[in-house]
């Protein structure tokens, strides 16, 4: 079986990797992509939405309405990623 490895950058950090079986369908990818972000939103969850005066809740500082706003208009790095390997398994599938 080969694999498909995946660097999602993150801000300041490690990059997050990302192995996938080959081959992928249509189907693989969508339920991946929804279990992806069930993930993240989960994670998110548990970072930020935790009761007040918990371990967690201090593990990440939040950010403020300015940082909210200037990465609205920043290009979103993980989506960009995505977008270029999906062009990319578009044109080796054919």
């Amino acid at each position: 079986m080969t694999c498909l490895k995946l660097s999602l950058p993150g801000t300041g950090t490690v990059p997050a990797l990302l192995t996938l079986p080959q081959p992928l369908t249509a189907q693989d990818l969508l339920e991946l992509e929804h279990a992806v972000a069930g993930t993240l939103a989960a994670l998110g969850r548990d970072l930020f939405g935790a009761g007040s005066g918990s371990a967690r809740q201090h593990a990440v500082s939040r950010p403020d309405a300015a940082e909210i706003e200037y990465a609205s208009w920043m290009p979103d790095p993980g989506a960009l990623e995505f977008a270029s390997w999906a062009a990319h398994m578009r044109t080796s599938a054919r």
